[in-house]
């Protein structure tokens, strides 16, 4: 006999065509409905996951909440999923969701006694394939979505189980009927239903009105309870996981997704690029901060800033919900997303600043007649490179001359190069000082610098005349045009690994619509081309000369930066090549002055490898991305490779790229309406009147680029890593006072990452987590030199583990992964 399990709840994006404080409203009138609805009909059974919308009810009608945890215990109202919010399930790294399950976990459990196994995210715009793993580890074993939808898969079976990294696997089910029901009509809506999966021996039917909430409506809960009568045996009000149990006792085989569930709205991948690159930056600040801080509290008893970190991370998870980070909300939206992550990023500030000063213990004040910095490596492993800071002059220079810094780090000299700081002050005062270093794993590294007197500030020779400006440093070669401001090369040893002409912006004929990206047409893709002289020294803001539009801006013992620009149509921008003297890699960054209307900005990179496989990376791992121009999402960093030839890219904050015929495309912006799209024959942007689209005015890109064997796989997590979790740069005068201590931790594998090292959640103890990040098995030595504890830890390859440390037992053991 069929049985079908009606889910009802209420989809309410927190965020999306209105603002939080809409949200919130909303959240407060769909429970009370909800609510008086379970006394109303005795069978009803009401859902609904997502901890901030009971955070706010709990805030505002808090007799509203005591009722609703009667409910909850009494069965009539189910907790549901059991995160803090719905995120995008692409670009958050897998730190994010953790922090996502944790703190919803917390809350539910404190407040309900519940801890759901079934996940839900329904309207996410696609899943990444490392989520699996860490959903076994917070313990759930099902899930259901709607997206992506049936028309994407090779079978029609709504279970499926899909498998992810290091063996993890969960049962899915999707939601072909949707998540959001239309008022009025959920009696007739299932009906349909239960003719179309009449086959089926068990199924799942969400229902209740969505999007802005609503969930149940008097007329569609007395539809539904009429047919409940009239079909007891079939039908049943109940909840996610009642389904999942009855279908695994039905059925035991189910189709294999052994993939990313992508693409789903592939403009989400670069919308708002803003949200996405502040995003990231938060991200980032957090995972260096709490490094920081237990760091700074374990070896030099600096109180851990639990409070602060703790909003800086409420702070990131709303950011992170699948209508603000994807860029599908309107134009208020993304301005309130910007203003909470400034606010996340405040905090940070203020917390590593702090936790800064502490760890700079027993450093000797600054030496007379030179300047000082710190630079904390937050990672248990050296980082080779080269760092760029300001620091002062001892004493402002009034004298017709030009202070050149000389620098050691940690004692030794280094090389040294002075570029142009960030003021324009006229008097010579300010330094921006970069060294080529290596900075000790977990530790605070000294920078000393001094100052000789030249003439005047360096220039550089021009390099417009020409044939090509050629940049040796005898581990790359690279091959600058100064005609077309482009790379036509770069050798390692022998081996060519990109065509002429690459690194060319391209603007792509694109669409309105937020949540989609380009037309695949012929005559849909211009370039942009170098700027005449005129036209750059005009853009440049140089009114009295005129300058090469391709020039040396900076160079000297650590490095060479080349500067070109552009134009296309109503938009300019300026790339520089920053090129080390020491490396193989390349920096690129961008200044995009944007004023195109749906339009899709690429940078294109053709590599002389036509054929191989395109990564990218995902939460705690890595994946085989499509390769035939459609657009895909990675985090970090993607790779292109033939097996012995590998080129790969860094990003910092830049998800959505293509390749095809070995031609790489990194999306750069996509200037859509807010919140636009078609539907059923409904047309958007039509009105006659200015529309702002997005992107408009300045934006900044910036990228890590570096070629050479397949190896290179072997190391780009860390590069990336490192590359965004960057050193911590304070200028400070240390008081001399303390002591210096060991390091906080050191891994011995360089496969093996830290992902994070904080306090623990419940306050006891410290968190460390780890995961293995090239897909190999290995067997790893955790240790902790301050504490004079080591560990051994054997991790499947992409395994993630998380150890708690007890400092009064100086022990490490397993973990929770939610701590």
């Amino acid at each position: 006999m069929k049985r079908v399990h009606l889910i009802c709840n209420a989809h309410l994006d927190p965020v999306w065509l209105w603002r939080w404080q809409e949200g919130c409203t909303e959240a407060l009138s769909t429970f009370r409905t909800a609510e008086a609805f379970t006394e109303e009909f005795p069978d009803f059974v009401f859902n609904h996951n997502e901890a901030i919308l009971y955070e706010w009810v709990k805030e505002n009608e808090p007799e509203l909440f005591a009722r609703i945890q009667q409910k909850v215990k009494e069965g009539k109202w189910h907790i549901m999923g059991g995160w803090y919010l719905q995120p995008d399930c692409n670009m958050p790294n897998g730190e994010s969701i953790i922090r996502n399950i944790s703190e919803g976990h917390r809350f539910f459990e404190k407040e309900f006694g519940v801890r759901p196994t079934t996940a839900v995210n329904f309207d996410s715009f696609g899943h990444s394939v490392g989520l699996v793993q860490i959903l076994n580890q917070a313990g759930y074993d099902t899930y259901v979505v709607c997206r992506p939808a049936k028309a994407q898969f090779p079978f029609r079976e709504q279970d499926y189980l899909w498998k992810g990294l290091a063996g993890s696997e969960v049962l899915v089910h999707r939601s072909d009927e949707n998540y959001n029901s239309v008022y009025g009509h959920v009696g007739k809506e299932l009906e349909q239903f239960l003719e179309d999966t009449k086959d089926e021996p068990v199924s799942l039917y969400l229902w209740g009105v969505g999007d802005h909430g609503g969930g149940p409506s008097r007329v569609d809960l007395t539809d539904v309870t009429k047919l409940i009568k009239e079909r007891a045996e079939e039908l049943e009000s109940t909840h996610p996981e009642s389904y999942f149990k009855e279908r695994k006792a039905a059925k035991t085989s189910y189709p294999v997704v052994e993939k990313s569930l992508n693409p789903v709205a592939e403009g989400c991948y670069t919308s708002q690029v803003r949200v996405k690159q502040k995003h990231r930056l938060l991200e980032n600040e957090i995972l260096v901060g709490e490094k920081m801080a237990t760091q700074a509290e374990l070896l030099y008893g600096t109180k851990y800033p639990k409070e602060e970190i703790h909003e800086a991370v409420r702070a990131l998870l709303f950011s992170e919900f699948h209508d603000a980070l994807p860029g599908s909300g309107t134009q208020q939206v993304e301005e309130d997303t910007l203003r909470l992550l400034d606010h996340g990023l405040e905090l940070m500030s203020r917390v590593n600043c702090r936790s800064a000063i502490a760890l700079t213990a027993g450093e000797a004040p600054i030496k007379e007649g030179s300047s000082c910095a710190f630079l904390y490596n937050p990672h248990p492993y050296p980082i080779n490179g080269q760092f760029a800071f300001e620091v002062g002059l001892p004493k402002q220079n009034w004298d017709p001359c030009f202070y050149h810094p000389r620098a050691s780090v940690n004692g030794e000299e280094v090389p040294t190069q002075s570029e142009m700081e960030c003021s324009h002050f006229c008097i010579d005062w300010r330094k921006r000082v970069v060294v080529e270093a290596t900075l000790k794993p977990c530790a605070m590294n000294r920078v000393d610098v001094w100052f000789d007197a030249i003439e005047k500030r360096p220039t550089f020779e021009r390099i417009s005349r020409k044939e090509n400006f050629v940049f040796d440093n005898g581990k790359m070669r690279i091959e600058i045009n100064p005609r077309t401001g482009l790379v036509d090369s770069w050798k390692v040893g022998d081996t060519e690994y990109l065509k002429p002409g690459s690194f060319c912006p391209v603007a792509i004929d694109g669409t309105y619509n937020s949540w989609g990206l380009w037309k695949n047409e012929p005559g849909a893709r211009r370039a942009f081309t170098l700027l005449t002289d005129h036209e750059g020294s005009e853009f440049s803001g140089l009114y009295e000369q005129i300058e090469p539009s391709v020039r040396v801006i900076e160079d000297g013992k650590v490095r060479t930066v080349v500067e070109a620009l552009f134009g296309w149509h109503n938009s300019k921008l300026y790339q520089r090549y920053i090129l080390p003297k020491n490396d193989t890699h390349m920096d690129v960054e961008i200044g995009v002055y944007w004023n195109e209307n749906d339009t899709v900005l690429k940078l294109m990179i053709p590599s002389a490898m036509e054929q191989g496989t395109y990564y990218g990376q995902v939460m705690f791992g890595r994946e085989a991305l499509a390769q035939e121009g459609q657009e895909v999402v990675a985090q970090r960093w993607n790779a292109w490779t033939d097996g012995e030839k590998t080129f790969t890219a860094v990003n910092g904050g830049s998800y959505g790229s293509s390749i095809e015929d070995g031609v790489i495309g990194l999306t750069l912006l996509h200037s859509a309406g807010y919140s636009a799209a078609d539907f059923d024959e409904k047309k958007t942007l039509h009105e006659v009147r200015h529309t702002v689209r997005m992107e408009q005015g300045e934006r900044k890109f910036a990228f890590r680029f570096e070629a050479g064997k397949t190896d290179l796989l072997d190391n780009v997590d860390r590069t990336a890593q490192a590359y965004n979790e960057e050193p911590y740069v304070l200028a400070f005068n240390a008081s001399g006072a303390g002591e210096k201590k060991s390091p906080a931790i050191l891994v011995d594998q360089a496969n093996v990452l830290v992902s994070a090292w904080k306090k623990a959640e419940n306050g006891e103890g410290y968190t460390l987590r780890l995961y293995e990040s090239t897909g190999k098995d290995t067997a790893a030595v955790v240790a902790l030199p301050f504490a004079g504890v080591t560990c051994p830890v054997s991790l499947k390859g992409f395994e993630i583990k998380t150890l708690h440390y007890d400092e009064q037992t100086k022990q490490l053991t397993e973990a929770d992964l939610l701590d």
